[in-house]
């Protein structure tokens, strides 16, 4: 049971997490009309997760086809981190309300957009969640009734969580809601950036040169429950590669820098 909850509360976050900040957006924008496909994206990511779950278990011989799960893995990873990174970008361009909704209403497109960025953040934790929870059904060391308790229990906890976090933020004047954001969704891709090196590592797609860089669990474990947070949050990881820390400063460096350059030209 601790095991599935801990999995489910993990990936819930991440997921609620998006699903949140893009509700809260629409709120303070007065686009209640987006947010059937923002919830579209929800429940299609729901129902995709667990279709392509099945087809990895069932159709690909089970978890015996662990190249091919783990290579779509990283597809769907690395589709989140740009649909992600465009999220931050849009939020920044759009900080006057008038213009924004103008912007909007002009495009259509926005509205798939919306729709994409919820389905695929849902997808990857969905995807991840089953198959996580399929692998412990099956270990004779775990009833099912358990596997599936913990796995309630951490994603209502990761809901509400989230919940209760943009419950305070809608109170917040739209360019600060905006900032605090653009940058809590920067950590969270960041994150994303190191796990998606550290997977193509793990199967020799990209070298490792230095491995660990630095060891810090002395401090903060991964399996610590503060260093779980963190990994949930910004992508900590207490023994990283060189190429998964320079992955993610690289990047938030990158981002910052043009952010602040769009900034200066606007």
């Amino acid at each position: 049971m601790e095991a599935s909850l801990i999995i489910a509360f993990r990936e819930g976050m991440e997921a609620f997490l998006v699903l949140g900040i893009i509700l809260a957006f629409l709120e303070k924008v007065n686009l209640q009309h987006f947010k059937s496909y923002a919830w579209g994206g929800f429940f299609l990511g729901i129902v995709a997760s667990i279709i392509l779950a099945v087809i990895f278990t069932v159709v690909v011989d089970g978890f015996e086809s662990e190249e091919l799960q783990y290579n779509i893995s990283l597809g769907v990873l690395l589709l989140a981190i740009i649909l992600l990174t465009y999220m931050v970008f849009w939020m920044h361009n759009n900080a006057d309300i008038a213009n924004m909704q103008k912007k909007i209403e002009l495009s259509n497109n926005q509205k798939w957009v919306t729709f994409l960025i919820v389905f695929t953040a849902i997808l990857r934790e969905g995807l991840e969640t089953v198959l996580f929870t399929l692998a412990l059904m099956m270990d004779a060391e775990s009833t099912t009734v358990e596997v599936l308790s913990g796995l309630f229990i951490g994603l209502v906890a990761s809901a509400l969580l989230i919940w209760l976090l943009f419950k305070s933020s809608v109170k917040l004047p739209l360019k600060k809601f905006f900032e605090y954001s653009s940058y809590l969704i920067l950590l969270i891709v960041a994150g994303l950036v190191s796990l998606f090196i550290k997977g193509m590592q793990a199967y020799e797609y990209l070298p490792i040169y230095i491995a660990p860089i630095y060891d810090s669990s002395f401090m903060l474990s991964n399996d610590s429950i503060f260093g779980r947070f963190l990994g949930i949050l910004m992508g900590y990881d207490a023994m990283p590669s060189l190429l998964q820390l320079l992955g993610w400063v690289g990047y938030l460096l990158c981002i910052f820098t043009l952010i602040k350059l769009r900034k200066k030209n606007a």
